[in-house]
């Protein structure tokens, strides 16, 4: 996965993940989630859909409270949930997932996030409730370069934190 790497007679250490990688998976993620919102919309039974419609009502509440841990918890879970329902066993994006989880619970963390990513949610589930695939598959793709945008501001701010 990419994630430590082994140094013969030093040990082993945990690879940072830098802005590059950052720029380098964001674009690739969107594209694979995109394609999951895609095929979940086509693929999405009523059930499914009910079910999805309870994680984002907790979504929701969540974004509301102001608590981003457990925002954070149940965004993962309906990513995962449209993953599952794309219905692909060829999906790739488990080690990406893994690479990205810190960086996309940070983001959160930059003014507004919360409220936007929440407004991005939304839209997707509308998507994906009017079982449109390339609403989906176009939301789902904000929604994650989005997150690298806010990530992007949250380095520049830190940045000039530091040189302050």
């Amino acid at each position: 996965e990419g994630l430590v790497r082994h140094e013969p007679r030093r040990g082993c250490f945990v690879n940072q993940v830098t802005e590059k990688d950052l720029d380098d998976i964001f674009p690739v993620i969107a594209l694979l989630e995109g394609r999951c919102a895609f095929d979940a919309a086509r693929n999405a039974t009523d059930a499914d859909l009910a079910a999805l419609e309870l994680l984002h009502e907790r979504l929701n509440r969540h974004a509301a409270d102001g608590r981003i841990n457990d925002y954070y918890a149940i965004n993962f879970a309906i990513h995962e949930a449209i993953i599952t329902l794309a219905d692909n066993r060829w999906q790739v994006i488990g080690d990406l997932r893994k690479v990205l989880k810190l960086a996309r619970l940070q983001q959160l963390h930059a003014p507004g996030r919360l409220e936007q990513s929440l407004a991005e949610h939304m839209a997707l589930f509308a998507a994906l409730k009017a079982r449109d695939p390339d609403g989906a598959e176009v939301a789902m793709r904000t929604h994650l370069t989005r997150q690298r945008a806010a990530l992007r501001e949250l380095a520049r701010v830190q940045k000039s934190r530091a040189l302050a």
